[in-house]
């Protein structure tokens, strides 16, 4: 929704002008900030950060399926855990490199996504969410099950991501720029997407399947295709936890129905429908709660939980929707003191 604040109609192409410009130098503000982290703060720091880009991943591709598509998945967590043991198995029991992994990951991820995305042909709302918590449930089961492959709840260890000895990084820091390198790329990617056509299409389809039917729209294709490229992107961060920690197992929080409902709530707090959203969601769904703990152990689920139901009644677009409304009306301040000024 856009607010008007009252300025004239002519300060239309102005204000966008002007926004976009601030978009533009604060985006790439913030990239330089993200690049210095690993140069300016200790090992156990970057590692924090790393960890906010990998779950920042499957965030991205909730938003895509929840906030653009409109429907719900509690089963990220399976899809990053099929990318983090595709990625752990291939290294400590094949001896592939771990960037050669990745692919493998995003394919099974991907195939996975479009199986558990044909029952969203027929239903959705609250059905779906059942289907989809069942496999985010069954999957650490599953892990046991075939645990002298996952190593079960003891772990499937693996080597860890080391910088190339070309490259004047410590491994803490190689890590670090090779997850936000991913999370760019998918950010860049994403917003491309949804500022498209293919865009608008999950939009229609979202408010109206039948109107978006019949503007020829192919919803049981886009449901689909939406469903696989979501897992995809959470296979993508498991391959990155795994190569990154050298360790998975099934007791690793993100592959549990933990993670599933981290990554969504990391949507719900950061806005679904904006391009930062989930990495905000992502930074406060990682550190806040241990940031809490180390206040008030026994208070902290209580003080994470009302904090969340806050930002749902208050910021109905969350944290990154909030902040936009707030930095659009500034924008358009400015540019109706300007156009005042020009008049007198």
């Amino acid at each position: 929704m856009t607010l008007t604040l009252g300025r004239p109609r002519e300060l239309g192409p102005a204000v966008n002008t002007a926004r976009r410009r601030a978009s533009g130098l604060l985006c790439v503000l913030l990239l330089v900030a993200a690049i210095l982290i690993p140069f300016v703060n200790p090992p156990y720091v970057v590692q924090d950060y790393t960890r906010i880009c990998v779950v920042a991943l499957p965030a991205i591709g909730l938003s895509l399926l929840t906030g653009y598509g409109g429907l719900i998945s509690l089963g990220q967590g399976a899809f990053f855990g099929i990318g983090a043991y595709t990625t752990a198995i291939l290294i400590a029991d094949h001896g592939w490199y771990w960037w050669a992994t990745i692919p493998p990951a995003l394919v099974l991820a991907f195939a996975t996504g479009m199986l558990v995305g044909v029952p969203a042909l027929r239903i959705r709302g609250v059905y779906l969410a059942v289907i989809t918590l069942v496999l985010g449930a069954l999957f650490p089961a599953v892990v046991m099950r075939f645990g002298e492959f996952t190593g079960g709840n003891q772990g499937k260890p693996l080597a860890a991501m080391a910088a190339p000895a070309w490259l004047p990084l410590a491994a803490d820091q190689f890590r670090y720029l090779v997850c936000l390198a991913a999370l760019v790329v998918a950010l860049v990617l994403t917003r491309n997407l949804t500022r498209r056509q293919a865009g608008r299409a999950l939009v229609a389809m979202r408010d109206d399947e039948t109107a978006a039917a019949l503007m020829g729209v192919d919803v049981a294709r886009t449901k689909v295709a939406l469903f696989g490229i979501s897992a995809a992107l959470a296979g993508l961060a498991g391959s990155l936890f795994a190569a990154t920690h050298g360790i998975i197992s099934s007791e690793t929080a993100y592959v549990t129905l933990t993670g599933s409902i981290q990554f969504l709530s990391a949507i719900v707090i950061g806005g679904a429908t904006t391009t930062l959203g989930p990495v905000i969601g992502a930074a406060v769904t990682e550190r806040l709660p241990d940031l809490l703990s180390d206040v008030d152990p026994v208070l902290a689920p209580a003080v994470y939980g009302g904090l969340l139901v806050v930002v749902v009644l208050v910021m109905r677009d969350g944290l990154a929707g909030f902040a936009g409304r707030v930095f659009d009306q500034l924008i358009r301040q400015k540019a109706n003191r300007e156009h005042k000024e020009e008049r007198r």
